[in-house]
């Protein structure tokens, strides 16, 4: 079996180890592998060094929890910045569905719709919680608070479950949604 030493870190090692590369001389590229990836992610984070990612998802510099780094939730990358998650105001209120509790639905509030979704969908075996309707709000407590108070009026409650269709809901706070943007 041939063997080639890589140019980075002087190892011999099987030519089944190198990227093919038809610019060399020997048809090979210089680095190993290991070396070759390593070099890539060092390449990546100096390129790239203030990205946010919750759960692959880019979250712009705008957002009010941006933090630089990958995370699985926004609960996550706040953790360490839990003063700002707690101050932070912006954010959404939604309406979310699950077809086992028929004609209940949960009105609620976050600093991201999909990412709180993703957190009920681990409680749930057959993930089938579904997001109807988000709103972006400057004050998401305030906004949520409203929905809730407006909701009560017409519809059962238990805790943030309303007893009505994600139409009705919707139709419901709509406006008073708009009104929070």
């Amino acid at each position: 079996m041939q063997t080639k030493r890589c140019t980075i870190c002087k190892k011999e090692k099987t030519v089944n180890n190198f990227h093919k590369n038809n610019g060399s001389k020997d048809g090979l590229d210089g680095r190993c592998l290991t070396c070759k990836k390593k070099h890539n992610k060092e390449q990546h984070k100096k390129n790239n060094p203030n990205r946010m990612w919750v759960n692959g998802k880019y979250i712009p510099v705008s957002h009010p929890l941006y933090k630089p780094g990958r995370y699985k939730t926004f609960e996550d990358a706040a953790f360490s910045s839990l003063a700002k998650y707690e101050l932070s105001k912006e954010g959404q209120v939604y309406i979310i569905t699950n077809p086992n509790f028929r004609d209940w639905v949960k009105v609620g509030m976050a600093v991201d719709s999909e990412d709180r979704l993703n957190g009920y969908q681990t409680s749930s075996p057959f993930r089938d919680y579904a997001l109807y309707k988000s709103w972006p709000v400057s004050d998401r407590r305030s906004a949520e608070s409203e929905a809730h108070t407006h909701l009560e009026k017409t519809f059962d409650r238990r805790g943030e479950w309303f007893k009505c269709t994600p139409e009705e809901a919707e139709a419901s706070i709509a406006g008073l949604m708009e009104s929070h943007k």
